[in-house]
């Protein structure tokens, strides 16, 4: 169980480091297909919602059958019975945070007069001239909406198959087991929603930066978009969110190498 859970969370800090590496500082000194430019560009934001989705399902496993050995337990077991309350307050609110600017972005987003997708942002400049640029639309934020409906569901099945089966004659060993598979399940989708909204934290950055400056009878005019001023913090917030998820990445990759005490009370008669 330990190498699954290493191999799980080092592919899944390799992936997403990678990715943030070659689509940021090293985009320019890699030559990489256009094609894979295109569909990272418009499918990126799916990328850490399918990965958390997976990775969850191994972490899942394996299953352990009832067999007759098990410690009999008349407390209910539920999903949540290994799991601490507080640590479902830092998923609740990030995936709060990412429906509220998924609906928010969405509902700003026009459809793209070439592709008819929601993936534009228009800024009205008076006189009947307009400018746009590229947001976080419908296009891309309602495959992300179900696939964290999804994500939420497996989440909530892979707790279950780890709290359901019947406890080892050794109880406070397979707690402790039980606690930390539960723990790592989530912090597993955690990295990934922290992920996923660093990605909608840097559309929306680079949707601010929008800035037009049109010549009229009566002289120069700039014009911006409503939430020019949040560029700089949308920005900063699009390195922090995913460097806090793949530290939970880490977190779980760690979780997996025991630690010398717990070998020695492994190796006790």
């Amino acid at each position: 169980m330990s190498v699954v859970t290493f191999a799980t969370g080092l592919l899944l800090l390799i992936v997403g480091i990678g990715l943030r590496l070659i689509s940021g500082p090293f985009s320019l000194r890699l030559d990489i297909p256009t094609e894979f430019w295109e569909w990272y560009r418009d499918y990126r934001f799916i990328v850490p919602l399918l990965l958390g989705i997976l990775a969850m399902s191994v972490l899942a496993l394996p299953v352990r059958a009832r067999t007759g050995r098990g410690t009999a337990n008349l407390a209910p077991r539920t999903p949540l019975s290994f799991t601490n309350k507080w640590w479902l307050i830092t998923p609740g609110l990030v995936l709060s945070l990412i429906v509220t600017l998924t609906i928010a972005a969405g509902m700003a987003s026009e459809p793209d007069a070439r592709t008819g997708r929601y993936t534009m942002y228009f800024v009205d400049t008076g006189g009947g001239r307009s400018m746009g640029t590229g947001i976080y639309g419908w296009f891309s934020s309602l495959p992300s909406l179900i696939l964290l409906g999804i994500m939420m569901v497996v989440a909530a099945i892979a707790l279950f198959l780890i709290a359901r089966p019947a406890l080892n004659d050794d109880q406070e060993q397979d707690a402790h087991t039980r606690i930390i598979r539960t723990s790592n399940v989530l912090m597993v989708g955690t990295g990934a929603l922290l992920w996923h909204l660093g990605l909608i934290f840097g559309s929306l950055a680079a949707t601010a930066s929008l800035r037009g400056n049109f010549s009229t009878s009566q002289g120069n005019v700039r014009s911006w978009t409503t939430f020019a001023a949040l560029e700089p913090t949308l920005n900063i917030a699009s390195i922090v969110a995913p460097a806090l998820g793949f530290a939970l990445w880490g977190a779980v990759t760690l979780s997996a190498i025991p630690s010398r005490r717990r070998a020695l009370v492994a190796g006790r008669p």
